[in-house]
């Protein structure tokens, strides 16, 4: 490991170089993604800015590594961190040389960039509650964390034709998104015999797909053959020309449903061939006894007294002195553990009732606590280069307008905002989500943002949805407070809303296109 460690070490001497050749205009910005990407960095919009991604495994991390990552942040002059949708921590506002240090001194501390971006295997999700979740077969964690190694030991050598997203869920639920992933896996029992459900081929971004139910079980044993019989079809059947077409969903839509299938068990049976893999025999969960909780943010474990506490910062965005509120909290709970979700929450784990309740008093003035406050956003511009519009910014801007109008929250949906098409807050999937676009009007082009309606998660019963309209970036705070209180006047949910066509009615008020 340490002969890789030195061969990463130089590696990072390498975008150092290329990161001062891109800002005196040596190399251009796309010549320095090329390779910056694959480090875990990229240039943000503003000249001289930088940001790196910290790949905490399938969410994952561990006090040392939050410790470490918070010292990272003050040490370097910044004021908070960002908890992404994929489960990972990024830093931003850096110089080159911050993120080049940081690189080299997280490799030391085992904390690594390495396939955070780029063509490569990105950090394969996992459900937040897996180990402790009271409805999962097996616990996955083992299965994700054997994979999430797998790929980052080979992250030097994959030549893909784009990134491929793997997910590991601790039940149907699916709270990591197996169905809306290149791979997904869920724990079935056939017959009394633990089994993976795997799924394959979907994706969001541009034109997202859900995922493709194989047409066999999975031995749990056997998942890196699965595992690698995926990269190799990707490599021999990738869109190495077109890049917008260059996701593994694809393929299918190319070759159709049956061919890819054929064509995947083809990889899969040559892998068995040419390769000899360990595998992780699983251990099946006993009994559950019942237990109870009154509180939406404090979820039940399997584990007898146990409880896993969720906190959500507003907009993902973790302030640095509500990071260091936590770490002193659990320097007092020797068993908590944290989780990193989809959703940009910050799960506690392993906690007593009474720990619970008392990490939840302490954070009760910094972290959001009804659905439409913790919302959804991606980080944007002007920080993401591919982005199109302010994502964080709506994202307070509804926080502000719910607040200030003094409505009930609770009727009110998470929202789910991506600054641009391409995804990153899964607004296709959504109950009401939002892509950033550019519209025209009265002959100014002024940001708006793809309204998404109806979307659901779960692995028997994803619905992706397609754009309903556009609204204005600067109306949609006032269209949720209006929804707020038509929900609340009628005393109906969102979902039922949604479904009686209400909510679409006074959502489609406000489409401008």
């Amino acid at each position: 490991m340490q002969e890789y460690k030195n061969l990463l070490k130089e590696e990072v001497e390498v975008l150092r170089e290329k990161g001062k050749a891109f800002l005196d205009g040596s190399i251009s910005r796309n010549e320095f993604k090329g390779f910056s990407g694959g480090m875990g960095s990229y240039a943000q919009k503003e000249t001289g800015k930088f940001m790196i991604r910290l790949r905490t495994p399938s969410g994952i991390i561990s006090r040392e590594h939050f410790d470490l990552i918070l010292d990272y942040a003050g040490e370097n002059g910044l004021d908070k961190i960002h908890l992404t949708t994929r489960q990972a921590i990024q830093l931003h506002e850096l110089t080159i040389d911050q993120v080049c240090d940081i690189m080299k001194d997280g490799i030391d501390h085992d904390l690594f960039t390495r396939g955070g971006g780029g063509n490569f295997p990105r950090n394969v999700a996992l459900s937040p509650m897996a180990g402790v979740d009271p409805e999962e077969i097996f616990d996955v964690t083992p299965y994700a964390l054997l994979v999430g190694d797998y790929f980052f030991r080979n992250a030097t050598t994959y030549k893909l034709p784009r990134k491929l997203k793997v997910a590991f869920s601790s039940s149907m639920a699916d709270t990591a998104g197996a169905a809306v992933n290149d791979m997904g896996f869920i724990p079935v029992l056939e017959d009394g015999k633990p089994m993976f459900r795997m799924w394959l081929a979907g994706g969001m971004g541009s034109n997202p797909a859900a995922g493709i139910l194989y047409d066999e079980l999975v031995k749990p044993e056997e998942v890196l053959y699965y595992i690698e019989a995926m990269v190799q079809l990707f490599k021999a059947e990738g869109d190495y020309e077109n890049k917008a077409k260059a996701r593994i969903r694809y393929i299918p839509r190319r070759m159709g449903v049956e061919a890819f299938i054929q064509c995947y068990k083809d990889h899969l049976k040559a892998v068995r061939e040419n390769h000899t893999f360990e595998g992780i025999a699983p251990v099946v969960s006993g009994p559950v006894s019942a237990k109870e909780s009154t509180n939406p943010l404090i979820l039940p474990q399997k584990q007898e007294g146990r409880y896993t506490v969720i906190l959500h910062p507003l907009c993902g965005q973790l302030m640095l002195e509500d990071g260091r509120k936590i770490q002193k909290l659990i320097a007092d709970m020797p068993e908590a553990e944290l989780r990193l979700s989809m959703d940009e929450d910050l799960y506690v784990r392993q906690l007593t009732m009474e720990q619970a309740e008392h990490v939840l008093d302490v954070m009760k003035d910094s972290m959001k606590t009804e659905p439409v406050a913790m919302s959804v956003a991606c980080v944007g511009t002007p920080t993401c280069q591919t982005g199109v519009n302010q994502s964080q910014t709506l994202c307070k801007n509804i926080d502000d307008a719910v607040k200030a109008s003094g409505i009930n929250p609770l009727y009110l949906p998470r929202v789910y905002i991506s600054g641009c098409p391409n995804c990153c807050s899964r607004h296709a999937a959504a109950a009401l989500g939002f892509a950033g676009r550019r519209i025209k009007v009265d002959d100014q082009m002024v940001e708006a943002f793809d309204c998404y309606i109806g979307g659901q998660t779960g692995a028997d019963r994803v619905k992706l949805v397609e754009k309903s309209g556009t609204i204005p970036a600067a109306q949609i705070p006032q269209m949720i407070v209006e929804l707020g209180k038509m929900l609340a006047a009628a005393g109906k949910d969102y979902g039922t809303a949604v479904g009686d066509g209400s909510a679409r009615a006074l959502i489609g008020k406000y489409f401008v296109a």
